[in-house]
């Protein structure tokens, strides 16, 4: 399909189907008049296009797909509010990514490989899952509307400067999420900058969380979080001392998986962990008898593994759960110490984990999730 097959339907304000658009060798497209795409609309692999605009399209009901033009520099979508999923992906010329009617409502969106400082006009509410990476010249992006997210989430090689609000990442400097309430399944933090990771806000996780490699991560504070539907994975972070900031978590449906340097531990209303428990520390203060005895005396922890091991050297501690995370697919331009009682971990206690993930990772500097 070509400009000639675009303008045999511009008076069809709802169009029934999909509309691809492959390999064109023309340098502008212009979809006018629809403004309802009830199944998709792909445009890809058109190596002479620069320019695409539709500018009455306010809903695509399938898939807006945009991928593999490397000189394409514009895409006008000055009335798109919704699509059930947005993809924008090898696309190393595009300079701008901007919605002016406001994207209200789109389940999946996926950024990858442009050239956008800035995401503008991005307001849902709900989301299934967002993946925003290799986009070196992102220096902002606001997530603050986002309220829910049902699924995955990455954000990763992106600006070393990028200022992100509401979400989760790696390398960061500073995150603030105060207003995120429910992560519907996994959430995980890994390699970041921050000393501070603040989610006071957040009250249910659905799956894992995940705290890892974050070097320089002294100070944890999730005050509202109650539940966590799959495991607490907490592994090397150098500076963190304790294991506190969770003083209303009464219960993970997984295991609790902790490994690092620290001295002490604080989850006191902790009453029900459906999988089993790891602790692992280099501290030689650490209290395992104490915390067997709370723990299995008491029977807070239901599953069959039970591990503590103090005074460890790096070398001797086993990966946490999610540690070594991956990340998600580009899409394709072509002697231990003293113990208590040590199991080896199976991973089978570990409960519900479900395969998606909010994963904050490399190249952000701050970020705000002002929901």
């Amino acid at each position: 399909m070509g400009q000639g097959d675009l303008d045999t339907i511009k008076n069809c304000k709802k169009f029934s189907g999909n509309i691809m658009i492959d390999d064109v060798h023309v340098p502008q497209l212009e979809l006018n008049g629809v403004e309802e795409i009830s199944g998709d609309l792909i445009i890809q692999g058109s190596t002479d296009l620069r320019s695409f605009s539709a500018p009455q399209l306010r809903a695509v009901k399938g898939e807006l797909k945009v991928t593999n033009h490397t000189i394409l520099e514009k895409v006008d979508l000055p009335a798109l509010m919704e699509a059930k999923g947005l993809t924008l992906a090898i696309l190393p010329a595009l300079e701008k990514i901007q919605f002016p009617a406001g994207l209200s409502k789109v389940e999946d969106m996926r950024i990858e490989d442009t050239r956008a400082p800035r995401i503008e006009g991005f307001h849902p509410e709900s989301m299934n899952s967002f993946t925003l990476t290799n986009n070196n010249y992102m220096k902002h992006f606001d997530f603050s509307s986002v309220k829910e997210l049902k699924g995955s989430m990455y954000v990763i090689a992106n600006g070393h400067t990028l200022e992100l609000q509401n979400a989760t990442f790696r390398n960061l400097a500073q995150l603030d999420v105060p207003a995120l309430s429910r992560v519907g399944s996994d959430i995980s933090f890994h390699q970041n900058e921050f000393t501070n990771l603040n989610l006071d806000g957040l009250e249910l996780i659905g799956g894992t969380l995940t705290i890892a490699n974050n070097d320089k991560l002294s100070e944890t504070s999730f005050k509202n979080l109650a539940k966590i539907g799959g495991a607490l994975s907490v592994g090397n972070n150098t500076q963190l001392r304790t294991i506190d900031g969770f003083p209303k978590l009464g219960e993970v449906d997984g295991t609790i998986d902790l490994a690092g340097s620290f001295e002490s531990y604080k989850l006191p209303l902790l009453q029900d962990v459906r999988g089993g428990m790891r602790l692992q520390t280099s501290s030689s203060q650490f209290p395992c008898s104490e915390i067997e005895k709370r723990m299995k005396g008491d029977n807070v922890v239901k599953g069959t593994v039970w591990s503590c091991a103090s005074s460890l050297q790096e070398n001797e501690m086993t990966p946490t759960i999610g540690q070594n995370v991956g990340i998600p697919d580009k899409i394709s331009s072509g002697n231990r110490g003293s113990q208590s009682s040590v199991n080896t971990m199976n991973l089978s206690d570990s409960g519900p984990v479900p395969g998606s993930w909010l994963a904050l990772v490399i190249g952000l500097t701050f970020i705000s999730l002002g929901i």
